[in-house]
């Protein structure tokens, strides 16, 4: 068995997407003969006897690393899960003492977040400038890196075009279909999945864009919807008239994915640049799913995802007509970076000598 280390800001049972993704690594990782020490940056509500805290101010993280016998570390990074305002000064030079003392040590650096930015009034404008410096000197300490889209590639790759950088999707933490299932066999259910801040954008959106979203799930002939996650504070009446919110809140992974493979769309609201990095788009696109996503942005060479061609934005005969084709493009494309192709990239690496 080899031994590895994986560094994230937090982990199951607390919920957050990084900490998904670096939980699915692990356990498909295990199956491979290769286990992790799992060390966090910061328990938040829940404890999980299994892993490891350092906490944000990163105080014993040298002396965890350095003491355990495992050459490779995963970082799974996102700056302001390991310090305040992201400014993870002490991970960043941790990890560069960890390899100055031994050559053969190897960094893997998945790329969650680079930096933030924002308007010049607020405080996220003026740590970007630190951020930016952080994450170029990460991606320089690391041996190769991965990023979940492909905006955040053109960016990396902007700090430094000699460094291997691999762009992958996140993985569907519910887990993915083998085989699409097609449209027409499925029931005319739709779904809103999510964390309580994912679901309250897409019911803000839903309330103020009410007749886009009935038109379109009327013409979808969608009869019922059902919401998955963490309840939130919003009535299920006076939404939609003629079709009915089941709430059936926190389920398990097999329950999901059996709903989401018989269901036809997923509603979500998300920046479409970023598609690639949402659990919950993961989810769908692995479960075959028609995506609607009413967020309007630009489309741009870095858009893994098109409207029209693997999700919906909007409603037209044209698109009624050609759902499974939109639907087999959207399960095509996760696919090519699902979690065994991601996995056996990561894995080729760690076992080279």
């Amino acid at each position: 068995m080899k031994n590895i280390i994986q560094i994230c800001p937090t982990y199951p049972p607390n919920i957050g997407g990084v900490g998904n993704y670096a939980n699915i690594l692990s356990n498909y990782l295990k199956k491979k003969k290769i286990n992790s020490k799992i060390l966090i940056s910061d328990y938040l509500e829940n404890k999980n006897k299994k892993i490891t805290l350092f906490g944000k101010k990163n105080k014993n993280l040298y002396s965890l690393i350095q003491n355990n016998d495992a050459k490779d570390i995963i970082l799974h990074f996102s700056g302001y899960g390991y310090a305040s305002r992201g400014l993870c000064f002490n991970l960043i030079w941790t990890l560069e003492k960890w390899r100055q003392n031994l050559k053969s040590r190897r960094l893997i650096t998945v790329f969650h977040e680079i930096y933030a930015t924002g308007p010049v009034y607020r405080m996220s404008f003026w740590t970007s400038f630190l951020q930016k410096y952080l994450a170029k000197k990460l991606l320089n300490l690391s041996d190769i890196s991965f990023v979940t889209s492909k905006q955040n590639k053109f960016t990396l790759s902007s700090f430094n075009k000699k460094k291997k950088i691999i762009y992958t999707n996140v993985f569907s933490n519910i887990g993915e279909l083998k085989i699409n299932k097609k449209i027409k066999k499925r029931k005319n259910k739709a779904i809103i999945f999510g964390n309580i801040y994912q679901k309250q954008i897409l019911y803000k959106d839903i309330l103020l864009n009410k007749n886009k979203y009935e038109l379109f799930l009327k013409k979808m002939s969608i009869n019922e919807i059902f919401e998955i996650g963490p309840n939130i504070n919003i009535s299920k009446s006076n939404i939609f008239e003629n079709i009915n919110i089941n709430k059936i809140g926190i389920r398990s992974k097999k329950f999901i994915s059996n709903l989401l493979k018989n269901s036809k769309i997923g509603l979500v609201y998300y920046p479409v640049g970023q598609m690639t990095k949402s659990g919950i788009i993961a989810a769908y696109a692995s479960h075959g799913l028609v995506i609607f996503n009413c967020c309007n942005e630009e489309v741009s060479k870095s858009n893994e995802f098109i409207s029209g061609l693997n999700y919906v934005s909007k409603f037209s005969n044209k698109i009624k007509n050609n759902l499974q084709k939109i639907s087999n493009e959207c399960f095509r494309n996760y696919k090519k970076y699902d979690l065994n192709k991601t996995s056996s990239l990561i894995i080729k690496y760690l076992k080279k000598k």
